[in-house]
């Protein structure tokens, strides 16, 4: 069996409490590796490496001998191409040719964006009064907790490293225990690429151990937090009783709007997409398929043809589109919800299984039509190859419709008409408004969750204030003593 140590400053390390994870390679259900169960006292040696490493070599160097560093990151990123996008399959069972050919180019997209991004981050001046000479500065937060999802392992790892590094901050990630060994070998290669030790540090172990134990550290600055909706707001809880800089990025439950006169070929592919890739286990997946009565039948007939011809199976083959969902809990959570549908609506199972699927996490795209919008299945995030179709009829039902959850990740709109595009993309209230298109974001495109869906930006330029904090810095030109003082 496989296993993989944790990085602490220098140090590969199996830590401190001699208690291991099994990691279930969720195409076979074999264990395939283990990984430390991390103790407080391992996070609490992280904590400190990450520490000194800020008040230490980090803090003080050139901010352009820091994009240097990312810059040789990337490069080894992409030397290991073939084994981190392995890593990822193995541990929660996404197709390897989308990990090798989409996830890994995107983590190296993020990186180079903000290796680029450290010489860039800059204050300002603010005019007052003559006899004052007033300037703002933005200082790194200091050790940043990094608690990243199972669903793209090694590309929110470097969404999150990038800025956090790229603004001077140190970094104490704690990868899913699902999924934790890309993050591993990421924080190797931060070590090759001559990071200082502490810079980068990695520990393993479960949520409500590791995690928290994380979370509540004194001596870490901010919390970058992707995952649940429900761990959301626990984490944010606990940001509160030590007043932590935080940006939790949270569920979704996407609308994917189209109106009788889309491009209706464009959408289907793009629906195909956002509907089934990785799954469905991504926050933005369109899983509400919101249409227009005018063209129901015909649109729900042409897009149940095109995911019957999708192949659902080993996720090594190069022609799989949706291999096993990552763990049995989510199995399981995933055909509750379809059990749940069936008592209401007939499902349409869609997809090829292709090969002895006995074992594994495997289950099929399926659809329900004709949904009560306000219905759990329709309301509720699933993360899985379910979707809700519903009607609608004018524009002002589509936009209550689109609106009606508690959630506010994305909305897709489905129009060419561009006046009626405009206008829905201001009352979509979404931090991502797709228009003719669906699931797209790269790293100059903030990204930031309305309602439960999240607390902050990641991405994007503005990105920068979630990683800094802001100084006000106020000289006196005039020495003179106050009025208020005199005699």
């Amino acid at each position: 069996m496989n296993t993989m140590s944790m990085i602490i400053g220098a140090e590969k390390t199996t830590g401190c409490s001699d208690s291991w994870l099994e990691i279930v390679n969720p195409a076979t259900e074999e264990v395939q590796a283990r990984v430390p169960n991390a103790g407080a006292r391992d996070v609490d040696m992280a904590v400190r490496a990450a520490r000194y490493a800020f008040e230490g070599v980090w803090g003080r160097m050139i901010p352009s001998d820091r994009g240097k560093l990312l810059y040789r990151l990337i490069e080894l990123i992409e030397k290991h191409t073939d084994d981190l996008a392995l890593l990822d399959t193995q541990d929660m069972g996404k197709p390897y040719s989308h990990a090798r050919e989409h996830d890994v180019p995107m983590a190296v997209e993020f990186l180079r964006f903000y290796a680029g991004f450290c010489d860039k981050i800059r204050g300002s001046q603010v005019p007052c009064a003559p006899d004052k000479h007033v300037y703002l500065v933005r200082e790194p937060v200091g050790v940043v907790a990094g608690i990243l999802p199972w669903n793209f392992p090694l590309v929110i790892a470097t969404q999150k490293l990038g800025p956090a590094l790229a603004c001077g901050n140190t970094l104490v990630l704690k990868p899913a225990e699902q999924s934790p060994r890309s993050a591993l070998l990421l924080a190797e290669l931060c070590l090759e690429a001559g990071l200082p030790p502490g810079v980068v540090n990695v520990v393993t172990g479960l949520g409500e151990t590791t995690g928290a134990a994380l979370v509540s550290h004194p001596g870490v600055d901010k919390l970058s937090f992707t995952g649940s909706t429900e761990v959301g707001r626990i984490i944010l809880r606990a940001a509160a009783d030590q007043i932590k800089k935080v940006t939790v990025e949270l569920g979704g439950k996407t609308a994917n709007v189209i109106f009788a006169d889309a491009d209706l070929d464009a959408a289907l592919g793009w629906t195909l997409l956002t509907s089934c890739y990785n799954s469905g286990q991504i926050c933005t997946t369109g899983s509400r398929l919101v249409v227009n009565r005018k063209i129901h039948d015909r649109f729900l007939d042409a897009l149940t043809s095109r995911m019957n011809k999708l192949k659902v199976g080993d996720p090594m083959q190069p022609d799989t589109k949706l291999g096993p969902l990552v763990s049995r809990e989510q199995f399981n959570r995933v055909k509750q919800y379809i059990a749940l549908g069936e008592k209401q609506y007939s499902p349409i199972v869609c997809g090829i299984r292709a090969g002895d699927l006995s074992r594994g996490f495997y289950i099929n795209p399926t659809v329900f039509d004709q949904v009560d919008a306000g219905s759990r299945i329709a309301q509720e995030e699933i993360f899985g190859p379910v979707l809700s179709v519903i009607n609608f009829e004018e524009e002002e039902e589509a936009v209550r419709i689109a609106n009606q959850t508690s959630y506010g990740l994305a909305t897709a709109i489905w129009t060419n008409d561009l006046s009626r595009a405009h206008r829905l993309a201001a009352r979509m209230d979404s931090g991502f408004v797709w228009i003719n298109c669906n699931n797209y974001w790269v790293s100059p495109i903030p990204y930031e969750g309305h309602r439960s869906s999240g607390i902050g930006v990641d991405m994007g330029m503005e990105v920068v204030e979630s990683y800094t904090k802001l100084k006000s810095v106020i000289v006196n030109l005039d020495c003179a003593p106050h009025p208020w003082s005199a005699s």
